[in-house]
C-alpha cells in the first residue's frame, strides 16, 4: 500500500505509541509538540540530516537500521558534549515508491533506538522526496558545569579516544565488495557501518570530571574532528597512536593498504576524542576500564604547534585533510 500523508502520521503514531515522558505535554499529532525544560539543567540542541545514497545505503540496508542509525548518530553530538538525551523530533522525506509497510519498518528501528537511549519522539515532518531522507533534531540537557565544547584543549593535554576507529568505514568497503573480508568478520564489519552506538553513558561520566576539557565525537574521521578541536581550542595536536578496529586490520591485510592510515581517515565510529590534563589521564583511564570494560585509548598530545600532525617513522606529516567531507570530491580525503 503506497502512503498518503494521513495514512503515514497515523501509522507512525501507530508504531510508536504514545510519548512515555511526563515532561512531554503535547507530542506527535498537532501543530507543535509542547516540553517542559529543566530549570536547573542546559538544554542541548542538535539537527543532522541523512540522504540516501549520501549518509546511508538504502538499497541494502534494512530501514529499521537505517532508522536506529539516524537516531544514535543524532544523538551522538550531545553525547560529545555530555548532554542526557530527552526527546527528537524527525522531518521525513519520502519517496513515491514507499510504502506503509517500508514506513513502518523505518520507525520501527526509531523508536528502538528511541527507547534505547531514553528519548521520547515529540513529532516531526513528513513530506514527498526524490530519495528517502530523514533530518533529526535532538534536544538533551546537562548540567553547565558538566557541559564540554570542542574549545577548551590545553597544551600538554593528552589526546583519546573511548574505542578503536574503523570498523564503519570497512564496513562500508564490505557491502562494495563483497569477497573482502571473511565471515564473521565481513558481518561485524557490516553491523558496524549500519548500527551507530552513541557513546551516551561514556560522554556523561567524562563530563563529570574537571579534568576533561574539550570532547567532540568522531564522525568524520580522527585526523578532521582532531583538526577541529586544535582550532577551536587554539592548540596544535600531535597522533602518535591510532587504534585500529579488527575490522579494519583486516581489511588492510586483504588489500595491502596501510592500516593505520585508513583507520586515521575513517569516519561514522562515534567514538568521543577527549582532551583530558595530562596528569590526570592515567588514573581516568583506569576508572574508565572498570566503569565500561574497555579502554580509553591515548592518541597523541597537544602542543603549541598549530595544525595537526602524525608522528610516524620519525617524521611528523600534516593530517588534518585526512577524513570526510560532503564538500570535496571523494569519500575519504587523503590529499
Amino acid at each position: 500500500m503506497r502512503a498518503s500523508e494521513d495514512a503515514t502520521i497515523a501509522a507512525i503514531r501507530e508504531e510508536l505509541g504514545e510519548a512515555a515522558n511526563s515532561r512531554i505535554e503535547l507530542g506527535i499529532g498537532d501543530d507543535a509538540a509542547l516540553w517542559q525544560p529543566s530549570r536547573s539543567d542546559r538544554s542541548a540542541i542538535s539537527t543532522d540530516a541523512f540522504l540516501d545514497g549520501v549518509h546511508f545505503r538504502g538499497d541494502c540496508t534494512p530501514l529499521d537500521r537505517v532508522g536506529a542509525r539516524a537516531i544514535n548518530a543524532s544523538v551522538s553530538d550531545l553525547a560529545a558534549m555530555g548532554a542526557r538525551p530527552r526527546l527528537a523530533t524527525v522531518a521525513l522525506g519520502i519517496p513515491g515508491e514507499s510504502t506503509l509497510e517500508d514506513i513502518r519498518l523505518l520507525y520501527r528501528g526509531i523508536g528502538r533506538a528511541a527507547a534505547e537511549l531514553g528519548i521520547a519522539l515529540a513529532g516531526g515532518d513528513c513530506t514527498a522526496s526524490p530519495v528517502l531522507s530523514l533530518t533529526v533534531t535532538v534536544l538533551g540537557e546537562v548540567r553547565a558545569s558538566h557541559a564540554k565544547r570542542r574549545a577548551g584543549a590545553r597544551i600538554g593535554d593528552t589526546i583519546a579516544v573511548t574505542g578503536p576507529l574503523g570498523a564503519s568505514a570497512a564496513g562500508l568497503r564490505a557491502l562494495d565488495e563483497p569477497g573482502l573480508l571473511d565471515e564473521p568478520l565481513r558481518q561485524r564489519a557490516i553491523d558496524a557501518y549500519e548500527i551507530a552506538r552513541a557513546r551516551v553513558p561514556e560522554g556523561r561520566w567524562l563530563s563529570g570530571s574537571a579534568h576533561v576539557h574539550a570532547m567532540m565525537d568522531c564522525s568524520d574521521g580522527l585526523g578532521r574532528d582532531c583538526a577541529r578541536i586544535a582550532k577551536a581550542s587554539g592548540v596544535g595536536i600531535l597522533l602518535e597512536r591510532i587504534p585500529v578496529a579488527p575490522e579494519m586490520a583486516a581489511l588492510a591485510r586483504a588489500t595491502g593498504e596501510d592500516a593505520e592510515g585508513l583507520a586515521l581517515a575513517a569516519g561514522e565510529d562515534y567514538e568521543l576524542i577527549v582532551a583530558i590534563g595530562s596528569s590526570a589521564f592515567a588514573h581516568l583511564q583506569a576508572r574508565f576500564r572498570k566503569r565500561f570494560g574497555r579502554a580509553l585509548t591515548a592518541v597523541g598530545r597537544c602542543d603549541a604547534q598549530a595544525g595537526v600532525r602524525w608522528w610516524r617513522s620519525g617524521i611528523a606529516t600534516p593530517v588534518d585533510r585526512y577524513g570526510w567531507d560532503h564538500f570535496e570530491v571523494g569519500r575519504y580525503d587523503e590529499r
